[in-house]
Order: C-alpha cells, then sequence, then structure tokens
C-alpha cells in the first residue's frame, strides 16, 4: 500500500508539477442601493487579479470561500449602476471580513468608485485565542527566524534549552502545519522542516483551543500559510553579514571580535505567471543558504591523538543552513485549481559539548535533512461551496557522527575520553552514531459550504501512514575470534539484538475525521466541532515483565513448552526456536480510539467590543520515541538500570482546556484583549516504577500516569501603525504545574534513590510573568523597530551545601523551589529604502540583545548563581588535568546568546 501511494504521489507531482498553496479566509457582505438602501440582487462582487467571486443573492448578500490570506481589492459591478472598488482588504486564516457596497446609479459607463477600505481591527468570528503575523509585519520587526517570531506571541515561552511550550504544555504538544498540510516529525512531535520568513504570507498561532479540524496536538498550533505566484511579475534578494560582539570573554572565548563575513546569508525569490499561459499558471521559487559561526568557540590546544594543537579557536555551535521552497499554481478552469509545493531544508550543525572544548575536533557533527511534497485539487462547485483533495509526502532524516565511516581509523579507544573531575578533553574522540528517519504519507478530504447565510459547515477526512526507522549506538573495541580485543583499538559497531544497539523500523497508520459548523448572526458567532481518532501502533510488547529479552531468555525451555537437553539454551537453540518463542514474549498493540468536541462561542456586546468564551477536548499520541525506542526490551542480564523502554501500547494523553476572555477597540486603532485560561492535563507520559527481571536486573518501561494543570492570564494591547508610530504588547501570567517536567524524570528519581513525584511543582519551564513589547517607528520609506522581552526565572532544584549538611539538613528539598534571576533583552531594527538604477532597495541594521545582557538561563544548583558554586572548593589539583577548575566551570550555557549585529540589503526586482 505504502509503495502504490507514494508512486501516486510522485506521479503526480513530477507530471503536473503542481503544489497545494494552504489554507484560506473567507470574504461576505451585502450590496445595497446607495440612495434606497434596497438590497441588489445579482451584482458580480470580484477579487481583483484572482479568479475569485461571487453574485449577490435576493437580499444582496454574498460569499466568496476559500481566499489565501493576503491584502486584496475587492469589486462590485452591476448594470445601471457605477462600479465601486474597495482597496486594501485584509482576509486571513480562518476569519470572515466583511466588505459591504453602497452602489449609485449610473445612465452611463464612467469612472469606478474607489475607496480605502477600512481595517477590521475586531475580528468578531475569533472564538479562541490566536495570532496572525502578516508577511509585512515579519519583515518589519528585528527577527531572522520564523522562531524570533514565534517566541514574541502570548503565551509562548522558552525553557533553558530553547524549547518553546504554549501555555504551559509540553514542547512535544504543539503541532506544527504548513497550508494545511501537517509537518509536524512524528518520532519527538518537533518541527521537521524549516520555514524561510521571506516565504511566509500569514503566520497563526492559536494559543487557546482550536476547530476540530486541527487534530492531534494538545496545546498549540503553528500554522504557516506560504506565497504563492500573482500575476504580476516580483522578485527579492537578501544578503546580510554579521557577527557577535561582546565584552564578556571570560565565557564567550573570543566574542570580542567583530567579523562581518563571519555570519552570512543569500536569499532570493522570484513569483509571477509562466509565459504563455494566459496567466492561469503562476509560480513562486524561494531559496536561502545560510551560514552562522556561532557565539561559542572551543581552543584547539590538544589533537584528538592527544598532541599538542595550533592554539587556533575553533567555533562549537556553528550551523549551515539551506532552505528552498517552489510552488505551481494551475487555475485549469475557472473553478478548478490545481495546486503544489515542494518545501525542502537542510541543516548541517554542531551542538557546544563543553567537555570537548580545548579538543574541538573529537566532538560529534549532526545532519539534518527534510523534504516535503504536496499536492491538492481544489474544485469550486459555486463561490460558497468548495472541495479539495489533498496528499503529501514528508520525509526527515537526522544523522549524528564524527566521521562519515564507523570504522574510520581515527576513532580512538573509548578509555581515552576518562578523565579526571573538571577536566577538559586532551585527547579523544566522541563514539557515538546515530541515526533516524520518519516519513510520512498523507491523504487529506475537506468539503466546505456556506449552506445557509449563517451556516458555515466543514467537513473532513485524513489518513497518514507512517515509515520510522531508528539505529542507535556507540562504538566499541573489535574483538577478535578467540573472545580478545583488537591491539590497536579498532572500532566495531555493536551486533543487532544486543543491550548496546537499538535499532527498528515501524509502521504505524493514523486516521482522523472532523464536522465543524461556523454560526453567525449579527448578535453572535458559534463555533462548534467534533473530531474522531484513531491510531494504530502496530507494535509488540511484553507478555511476562521479568523475561524481557528474547535472544536470552530467563525462563528455561520446559517453562516454555520446550524439552531440551538440560533444560539449558544454546545459541542454536536460540536461533531454531526463535519464532516459536514469540508469542511467549511479545503480544500485540491495540489500537486506540476517541471523540474530542469543541465548542466556541464569541458575542459582539458593542460596534467594537467582543467577548468569547471556548471549550474543547483534545488529544495527541504520544511521540513515537516513547512507543518505540528500545523497545525489542533487550534488557541487559546484569548490571544498574540504565534505560527507559518504550510501550506502544500507551493511551494518547489529553487535555481538557477552557478560556473566557474581552476584545475591545479603542480610538480606531488601538485593541485590547484579555483572556483567562485554564488546562487540564491527563495521562501524560512517565516512567514507570523499576521492573525486577527473574535476575534482579531493573529497568522501566513508558507509562500514562503524569498529571498537570495550568492557568493564567493573557493581556493583549495593539496599535496600528498610524501617525508614524505603533505598537504590539502582550504580557502572559501563567502558572504551569505537573508532577513531572520530563517523561524520564520519574526514572532519574528512582535510579538516584529519590522519592518519586506525589504532588503537584512548578514544571521546568514554568515562568511566571512574560511581557513583549515592540514599538514601531516611521512611513514607507524609513522605520524602525525595538522589541523588549522581558520574562521572570525559571525554576530549579536546589541542591544541599555542605553548610546545609553541617547543619543537619540532608534531603527533603523541594523540587523546583527556587528560580533563577529574570531574563531581559532588546533588540533593534533600522531600515531605509531608497531607488538604485530602478531598484528598490532596503538597507537595514538588526541587533539582537543591543544592550548586550548576560542573560542567565542555568545556574549552579548549591548556589543559585550562574558563575559561583562551592560543590568544587575542596577538589585537589591533578596532575592528570589540563586546565584549572575554574576554567572548566565557566559554563556558557549558563548565560544567553550576547549581542549579535547584522547588516543586509533587501533588493525588490
Amino acid at each position: 500500500m505504502r509503495k502504490v501511494l507514494l508512486l501516486l504521489l510522485t506521479s503526480f507531482i513530477f507530471y503536473t508539477s503542481l503544489l497545494y498553496a494552504g489554507s484560506t479566509g473567507k470574504l461576505a457582505g451585502k450590496v445595497v442601493d446607495k440612495d434606497t438602501k434596497e438590497p441588489l440582487p445579482f451584482v458580480n462582487v470580484i477579487v481583483l487579479e484572482t479568479n475569485y467571486g461571487a453574485a449577490t443573492d435576493l437580499d444582496g448578500n454574498y460569499v466568496i470561500l476559500n481566499i489565501p490570506p493576503g491584502t486584496y481589492n475587492v469589486k462590485a459591478q452591476y448594470v445601471g449602476y457605477q462600479a465601486m472598488v474597495v482597496e486594501n482588504i485584509q482576509v486571513n486564516i480562518d476569519l470572515t471580513t466583511t466588505v459591504d457596497f453602497q452602489l449609485g446609479t449610473s445612465a452611463v459607463q464612467i469612472q469606478d468608485v474607489v475607496v480605502e477600505g477600512k481595517q477590521e481591527v475586531i475580528k468578531k468570528d475569533v472564538t479562541s485565542s490566536q495570532s496572525l503575523i502578516s508577511s509585512d509585519q515579519i519583515q518589519a520587526l528585528p527577527v531572522a527566524e520564523l522562531n524570533d517570531v514565534i517566541q514574541l506571541q502570548a503565551g509562548v515561552t522558552k525553557d533553558a534549552g530553547g524549547n518553546f511550550h504554549i501555555r504551559g504544555g509540553r514542547t512535544s504538544e504543539i503541532s506544527y502545519w504548513v497550508n494545511g498540510i501537517s509537518i509536524t516529525d512524528a518520532y519527538d512531535n518537533s518541527r521537521g522542516i524549516e520555514i524561510d520568513n521571506s516565504s511566509v504570507q500569514e503566520l497563526q498561532v492559536i494559543s487557546g483551543t482550536f476547530n476540530a479540524e486541527y487534530g492531534n496536538a494538545m496545546s498549540g498550533i503553528v500554522n504557516t500559510v506560504t506565497k504563492e505566484g500573482g500575476k504580476q511579475y516580483h522578485g527579492s534578494i537578501k544578503l546580510y553579514t554579521g557577527d557577535h560582539l561582546s565584552d564578556f570573554t571570560s565565557y564567550f572565548t573570543d566574542i570580542n571580535h567583530f567579523n562581518p563575513f563571519t555570519d552570512y546569508n543569500f536569499q532570493g525569490s522570484m513569483s509571477g505567471p509562466i509565459p504563455f499561459t494566459d496567466d492561469n499558471v503562476t509560480f513562486f521559487v524561494n531559496g536561502r543558504y545560510n551560514y552562522e559561526d556561532g557565539y561559542l568557540y572551543g581552543i584547539r590546544k590538544f589533537t584528538t591523538t592527544g598532541q599538542p594543537g595550533d592554539g587556533a579557536y575553533v567555533p562549537m555551535n556553528w550551523h549551515k543552513r539551506w532552505i528552498g521552497q517552489g510552488n505551481l499554481t494551475y487555475w485549469m478552469f475557472q473553478n478548478l485549481k490545481l495546486n503544489g509545493e515542494f518545501l525542502y531544508s537542510k541543516d548541517n550543525y554542531q551542538d557546544y559539548d563543553h567537555a570537548f572544548k580545548w579538543d574541538p575536533d573529537g566532538n560529534v557533527f549532526k545532519y539534518s535533512n527534510s523534504y516535503n511534497g504536496a499536492f491538492s485539487v481544489t474544485h469550486l462547485l459555486s463561490s460558497a461551496t468548495f472541495y479539495a483533495l489533498k496528499g503529501s509526502y514528508f520525509l526527515h532524516d537526522f544523522k549524528e557522527h564524527l566521521y562519515d565511516n564507523p570504522l574510520d581509523p581515527r576513532y580512538l579507544s573509548p578509555d581515552s575520553l576518562n578523565t579526571v573531575s573538571y577536566a577538559f578533553h586532551d585527547v579523544g574522540t566522541n563514539l557515538h552514531r546515530f541515526y533516524r528517519q520518519t516519513q510520512t504519507y498523507l491523504l487529506k478530504g475537506d468539503f466546505t459550504s456556506q449552506i445557509t447565510d449563517n451556516h458555515l459547515v466543514k467537513i473532513g477526512v485524513e489518513a497518514q501512514n507512517y515509515k520510522l526507522d531508528y539505529d542507535d549506538y556507540t562504538l566499541e573495541p573489535k574483538t577478535l575470534p578467540n573472545g580478545d580485543i583488537a591491539e590497536p583499538f579498532q572500532p566495531q559497531i555493536p551486533a543487532l539484538h544486543t543491550p548496546n544497539r537499538a535499532t527498528y523500523t515501524v509502521f504505524p497508520f493514523q486516521v482522523a475525521g472532523y464536522a465543524q459548523d461556523k454560526i453567525e448572526f449579527n448578535d453572535v458567532i458559534i463555533n462548534i466541532g467534533l473530531r474522531y481518532d484513531y491510531f494504530d501502533p502496530k507494535g509488540k510488547v511484553l507478555v511476562d515483565l521479568t523475561d524481557p529479552n528474547i535472544y536470552t531468555p530467563l525462563r528455561t525451555p520446559s517453562e516454555v513448552g520446550l524439552n531440551l537437553p538440560g533444560d539449558q539454551w544454546t545459541d542454536e537453540d536460540l536461533a531454531k526456536y526463535h519464532n516459536y518463542l514469540e508469542p511467549y514474549f511479545y503480544k500485540n498493540t491495540k489500537a486506540k480510539q476517541q471523540l474530542s468536541p469543541r465548542f466556541g462561542i464569541a458575542y459582539p456586546i458593542s460596534a467594537s467590543g467582543v467577548v468569547h468564551f471556548s471549550y474543547g477536548q483534545f488529544l495527541q499520541i504520544p511521540s513515537f520515541q516513547y512507543l518505540y525506542d528500545r523497545g525489542q526490551y533487550l534488557v541487559p542480564e546484569s548490571g544498574n538500570p540504565g534505560s527507559v523502554y518504550g510501550n506502544p501500547d500507551l493511551k494518547p494523553q489529553s487535555t481538557v482546556m477552557y478560556e473566557i476572555g474581552f476584545r475591545q477597540e479603542f480610538f480606531d486603532n488601538m485593541v485590547v484583549d484579555a483572556t483567562g485560561f485554564y488546562r487540564d492535563i491527563r495521562n501524560w507520559i512517565t516512567a514507570s516504577a523499576l521492573i525486577d527481571t527473574r535476575n534482579l536486573v531493573s529497568y522501566s518501561t513508558y507509562i500514562n500516569k503524569d498529571y498537570s494543570n495550568v492557568k493564567g492570564i493573557t493581556l493583549t494591547i495593539n496599535k496600528r501603525l498610524s501617525n508614524y508610530w505603533g505598537f504590539d504588547l502582550n504580557y502572559t501570567y501563567q502558572v504551569a504545574e505537573g508532577t513531572n517536567s520530563t517523561p524520564e524524570d520519574a526514572f532519574d528519581a528512582q535510579r538516584n534513590n529519590s522519592a518519586p513525584a506525589i504532588y503537584l511543582i512548578p514544571l521546568d519551564w514554568d515562568q511566571t510573568h512574560l511581557l513583549n513589547t515592540t514599538f514601531y517607528f516611521g512611513e514607507t520609506d524609513w522605520g524602525a523597530s525595538l522589541t523588549a522581552r522581558y520574562g521572570t526565572g525559571l525554576p530549579y532544584t536546589p541542591s544541599i551545601t555542605q553548610y546545609i549538611a553541617d547543619r543537619g539538613i540532608t534531603s527533603g528539598l523541594q523540587l523546583n523551589s527556587q528560580r533563577r534571576p529574570a531574563q531581559f533583552t532588546l533588540d533593534l531594527k533600522l531600515n531605509k529604502t531608497f531607488d538604485l538604477a530602478g531598484f528598490s532597495v532596503n538597507a537595514y541594521l538588526t541587533v539582537f540583545n543591543l544592550l548586550d545582557n548576560r542573560v542567565v538561563v542555568n545556574v549552579f544548583e548549591d548556589t543559585g548563581l550562574p558563575d559561583y558554586t562551592t560543590s568544587a572548593q575542596n577538589v585537589s589539583p591533578d596532575p592528570n588535568r589540563p586546565n584549572t577548575v575554574a576554567e572548566y566551570l565557566r559554563y556558557p550555557d549558563h548565560y544567553g546568546e550576547p549581542r549579535n549585529i547584522q547588516i543586509g540589503f533587501d533588493i525588490s526586482l
């Protein structure tokens, strides 16, 4: 089935070269006679320079669905009346934009009446919290990546590792969409492919309850709609260079030397109609190459073989990225649109490893490649009814290793990495190797119809088939046929079906269906929906937890019904009876299914004020890493507990979410939105209590047990840019508590002989207060934006110091009971547009962390400070330690990124 589906997808993409455009909005309104105010039937309403249009009904009403987000001019024309054009009408994802017309009579055709459209500051059909950021807004912000935009939205926090959390959920609870299709990597629920800011038409961040069409997410949706070609040619070239510059050299090596060519970026895009196609075929292509040295440098004091190095500064968190996008849109007929899109991103990079700071060539490299090919057919049955059929193929593979060849002779014995405490490596290579690949095949169908003036109905079904390949191991010394270890060291890949190697291939399957109705009246707007989810993990779980490893059974042959000499296993017996043993070790998992209702209501209390309330039940299939990792249960015959094993029979995680809010317009261009929310989260993944095998080796599996609840308030104030200034401000107050922050916390506690969490504690990303403010200044040919971000400190668990222990306190300090220092950053962007040889050139300067604040993100648990600990006070000097203890204890990851300066040019063609 997968091969047939892949063949169909590939054939369609390559033979028709068509891509799918994405999520859309709705345009509606009424046309009346200017003098009599009587409704005018059969008036043609056209979205100019598009194929979208409608005719008014007998009551003068019209509806146009399936319009991509953007800014449009809308025209109404009728025989005997003067045509009217309303300019600069903004259409947003999933929302209704209202444009009414009053046509005056005219005996002869004269010039169209042109008026400026009034922007709807209050979207009355928004029933839950969301942010909509247009391409123009993104261009004005001091941002370089899509993540920079996401982190500025209300309800979005970042943990110490830089991962996003929406309304207090785990980072894996966010679902990422592009043009109505999920690009979430099911292995860890991360964003599977990078999107360049220049490709974004509109970004939607839903932090409240979301409609039934969105599934497999619990805390939020990040939905991106990319650009597509129009009937005019447009192009751009964007270039910037830059570097970090700071005087904080005690923690950031060589950061005080500014080289403007250390970081550089090239981006280009082109769009327009394909020649000789009567503008029925349009295209958009975008490509970007970006290299960053990063800001964490090592010093090559030693080579991997232990010889003296050249002393050069070596970047240790560098990043090299390629991003590409191309789409083609073909209006085969006036009512039949074919679309297709191909997205690509490639990331080669390195994560800083403090232990390798003086042996930087021994650290591993990381390689990530992602592809997403999608197509759709959209058939407009009328201006108020359409259906869309979509298909996509997504692939993401990730590799981690030092040398391409696992048997490379440059690998050194793992003993070379053995060091005394607080010592940098002065010899050795990282022997870890990792590979995984996620493939997702998706088919989806949606039917949308404005069945009455008040009911917009949408139903849909989608199916996803996955393939996940996984291989994780650390190279080991080669074993000779006689059992001896080869000398000198030769690397060897651990054998299959041994505890030292985790590898698997699985094929889960998921299907979902939904129905939703958007009920719109003048006095109330209701979103109501129901979603059905079905998931088959196609996995196996253990029959006997005390005898987990089928390759080294602990039950005797007679206990499983075999009569073997001496009632003992031999290697030959295990190979011969492997298939026979499988029913005694594994049983199939069961498919999971659930119904999830969604409800939202917006009640306009005035022409400029709305009260909104929403409720929803949401579920999420656990990330595949918790279902399948180490899923062969190859528990060793001896040793200490060292791993948590996957459990493909996990139930879906679930949450119930409520929110109530108030939105009000002031002074024609300012909006205030205050929203309170509460989330009750159950069946979170955690590690089970330790399980003892028959030979008393302990291990753990993932189970559904953890609980969390989150409550908070968001306050948003926006002023549109007018009279040379504007601003966006959002404030989040939040309390995020749970039993464990990560699924591994319970296992780590047991391994350290600590009691498991039995009460709610602040989660690792619990940030009580968060304030984001962006001020805009300027007009069409110049501008400045200043973004300030303030957040109270994240929690940490204090440790027992000698001072405390001397006073008889050796345990009992509450988890996450202390707070790190508050964080504050300021980012600036200045830009000026001018003409050069007929081209529009926008020159800009962007400075991240303008004040070069020393933002504390991690601390020593004994002191709560980033730069001082008492734990190493009594460490004795050691001739095997190449550095001082003080040098080692300067952890640069205790601080956020220092000042970064970028200078660039955007050239419009």
